[in-house]
């Protein structure tokens, strides 16, 4: 099983960020320019409880529709970002519960991702409610110092969850509110299509052909009679993450390693990846269900 093609390029995207139409520091022009100056290929402009221009081309990048939407709950919140979806999502009013909103955003074409469940202080119990989501940010830029204590990565909240039979697929993004080089053009999602459209990034999504990232490349990944092998560009530590609370072979440290094997154990019902570089940024791919 080989998670990317041989044959399809990658583009470089943000799935989550504000402007002055919500609570951003910059136009939506500004930050626009910013990310295509910074080599995006694509944006969604995700303010709060607003839907985004359709689908269009800015000098080269393409920029989806977007929107944020933010529930309060007793001892948590629970914030969702739509790429995708018409405007219609809020003809009918803001949707209820986040399920409404997840349901809504999907049955006007979009996809919903959970935005920074380590920040919003994500239960298990409220993971496992949410239904049909198609990614949840493994990282999130702005959910860390200066502007916010350390919780930016959710990768052991989601590590629980995927444990008790809740697995997302991980994104990263920025969200970023403040730029000035403090939360934009740092956390990303590759994804793996075959054009450069609104429709072939969705199904790309669909069909889990992306990868969560600071800086690191993910070349392959193929799991194939219980082993595990990463292509990656040059990393100081390739680690797996699993069920397991330990297993043998965890983490491969060494100079500008290219590739990593890992020998996949009877009792792990999933494994993911973790890229290292020698500037420290990481990279993250979704959990691997392995097939038995």
């Amino acid at each position: 099983m080989k998670i990317f093609h041989s044959d399809q390029p990658f583009f470089k995207g943000n799935l989550h960020m504000h402007t002055t139409v919500s609570d951003g520091a910059l136009t939506p022009e500004e930050a626009t320019t910013l990310y295509r100056q910074n080599g995006y290929d694509f944006i969604a402009l995700t303010d709060h409880r607003v839907v985004s221009a359709p689908a269009h081309f800015e000098e080269g990048m393409l920029l989806l529709p977007g929107i944020e939407l933010d529930y309060t709950l007793s001892s948590q919140v629970v914030h969702l970002v739509g790429v995708g979806m018409t405007d219609g999502l809020l003809a009918c009013g803001y949707p209820a519960t986040p399920q409404a909103a997840i349901d809504g955003i999907r049955a006007h074409g979009g996809r919903a991702v959970l935005c920074h469940p380590a920040w919003s202080l994500n239960t298990l119990f409220v993971l496992s409610e949410l239904k049909d989501l198609s990614a949840a940010e493994v990282y999130n830029t702005t959910s860390t110092l200066p502007h916010n204590g350390q919780r930016a990565d959710s990768s052991n909240l989601l590590d629980i969850a995927a444990t008790n039979g809740c697995v997302f697929p991980f994104m990263a993004a920025d969200d970023a509110h403040y730029y000035g080089g403090v939360d934009s053009c740092q956390s990303y999602v590759m994804v793996q299509a075959p054009a450069l459209t609104q429709d072939a990034l969705l199904s790309a999504i669909d069909n889990g052909c992306f990868y969560a990232t600071q800086g690191p490349r993910f070349e392959q990944l193929s799991l194939e009679n219980g082993r595990l092998r990463v292509s990656c560009s040059p990393c100081s530590a390739v680690v797996y993450y699993s069920n397991l609370v330990w297993a043998n072979d965890r983490v491969d440290m060494g100079e500008g390693l290219t590739e990593s094997e890992y020998r996949v154990k009877r009792s792990e019902r999933f494994v993911r990846v973790q890229l290292i570089d020698a500037q420290g940024r990481s990279a993250w791919s979704s959990p691997i269900v392995p097939d038995r």
